[in-house]
């Protein structure tokens, strides 16, 4: 018969009550968070377009595919 480590147990257990009550950012911060990840250099001069509807177009148009890259890094 397999025993089960009560340690491993309570580990797992404050893991998953950690998750559960982080805080929620509020939408003013994100949105900020959002403007601050816009104005970096890699994105204002790498010539991205960050609207996707404009990217299709210009991707169609120029008949190439997109290359699309999706962060989260600013939403909670």
């Amino acid at each position: 018969m397999k025993t089960i480590n009560p340690l491993r147990g309570l580990l797992a257990l404050l893991a998953l009550s950690a998750v559960s009550v982080a805080p929620t950012a509020a939408p003013q911060d994100l949105q900020r968070k959002y403007r601050q990840k816009l104005s970096k250099d890699f994105v204002r001069f790498g010539g991205w377009e960050t609207d996707y509807d404009a990217a299709r177009a210009r991707a169609k148009k120029q008949d190439k595919v997109l290359f699309v890259y999706f962060s989260r890094s600013y939403s909670p």
